[in-house]
């Protein structure tokens, strides 16, 4: 009973208050006989200290009156006085309430898809892709599932090889690897052979699974089956009574020849910026935008330039929430004509982008047979590379025109 007492005191609160005058020892009779609960209490001097309900120094107050006591109150304790102190901050506690709901019910949706290890396809495209098939921000994160995310990027780009998603916070991050080196990639557990995908000359050619139909400096076509996924089974007399299929499996190198042409117009137009422009600030809010400032003038030409910035609380933790700095760059076509120096010069650059794109893929040139032309107005690249890659692509087996093939045994009754 006196710990239930303990704690409906501390919450409901009390007070201790201090008694002093001639009238002390009536004003306690008189409490004693209208049942007061008094405790703690203390005597110095003409003084006494003691501890009482709220509800009792209410009604006490017209007894002191009454005896001629001075009764002063020296601390309040209990919880009810810290509830009516922020009582008056109570819009500020709406608020943190308020926030905690949003940021919970945020928490529970996708704001943000991330790509990482992409180098073929950049970030707009796969995130045009995913939303094409219904996964884009603002879907529902228990809906979200992982391993179908990872089977549709598989099955819908060949030269991707692993894919893994993972969900952290509201972020969706996608990792890929993809296959620079080879158009292989196993989509199905089915048994097939590789086929070529190109024109060439084998180079070299390392099996691990399958029976290897070609050799170095071989000539091959397009289509032509380099590793055949057909194992034959025969007998003492070398008759084929069965057939084993796998999924074949090398590495095969090939010198191919592609050819390489491209052109652009002498003239050209260049742009010269005028100095004026126009800025602008937009904020999107789920899939609602607004503007916050207007346009002080049209341009009739122009380039605009985005500054996108994503809210987020934390590296994972995104908000539907994102603003864009826009800036109109007016500028006037100024028409001009190359020099051939300077037509040599971005013909030169075309060629080395692409050169580089095969050197990041893995494949070696061996021969540049590239060469720069102007005609009739037209800065011309024409030629060959001669290129040592890997080849090769899958082609799934019909099995049912092998086993058609097997003798049937031939039964007497």
């Amino acid at each position: 009973m006196i710990y239930i007492f303990k704690k409906i005191r501390d919450f409901f609160g009390y007070l201790t208050i201090c008694v002093s005058g001639n009238g002390i020892i009536r004003f306690l009779n008189i409490c004693k006989h209208n049942e007061f609960v008094l405790w703690d209490m203390s005597i110095k001097e003409d003084k006494i200290t003691m501890s009482v309900s709220i509800e009792d120094f209410f009604r006490m107050r017209k007894l002191a009156k009454k005896t001629g006591v001075h009764v002063r109150i020296m601390s309040k304790k209990g919880k009810i006085f810290k509830i009516r102190k922020y009582k008056k901050r109570y819009f500020f506690l709406i608020g943190l309430l308020i926030f905690y709901l949003l940021i919970k019910i945020i928490s529970l949706y996708i704001w943000n898809i991330s790509f990482d290890g992409n180098y073929s396809y950049t970030d707009k495209y796969l995130t045009e892709f995913l939303n094409e098939n219904g996964i884009q921000c603002g879907n529902k994160i228990s809906k979200l599932d992982c391993d179908e995310i990872e089977f549709l990027l598989r099955k819908n780009f060949d030269d991707i090889v692993w894919v893994s998603a993972e969900i952290k916070g509201t972020k969706l991050i996608v990792h890929i690897k993809e296959n620079f080196d080879s158009n292989i990639a196993i989509t199905e557990d089915k048994p097939y052979n590789i086929i070529s995908n190109c024109d060439g000359i084998i180079e070299s050619i390392i099996t691990r699974n399958g029976t290897p139909m070609v050799k170095k400096n071989d000539e091959i076509t397009t289509g032509q089956t380099l590793v055949s996924g057909v194992l034959e089974l025969t007998n003492d007399s070398l008759e084929v009574y069965d057939y084993r299929f796998v999924n074949a499996d090398a590495d095969i190198f090939a010198k191919v020849r592609e050819e390489f042409t491209y052109e652009f117009s002498m003239n050209y137009e260049k742009k010269v910026y005028t100095g004026n422009e126009n800025k602008s600030l937009k904020i999107n809010i789920l899939n609602k935008s607004i503007y916050l400032s207007g346009f002080k003038k049209k341009f009739k030409q122009s380039d605009i330039l985005k500054d996108f910035n994503e809210i987020s609380l934390t590296k994972n933790f995104y908000l539907p929430l994102s603003y864009e700095k826009i800036r109109f760059k007016e500028y006037e076509v100024e028409e001009l004509i190359y020099t051939a120096e300077e037509a040599n010069e971005k013909a030169q650059g075309i060629i080395n982008n692409y050169i580089d794109n095969l050197t990041e893929k893995g494949i070696q040139i061996i021969e540049n047979n590239v060469k720069i032309e102007i005609i009739n107005n037209k800065c011309v690249i024409s030629g060959n590379f001669l290129l040592l890659k890997q080849i090769g692509k899958i082609e799934y087996i019909n099995e049912d025109e092998y086993l058609s093939k097997i003798p049937q045994e031939e039964t007497t009754e």
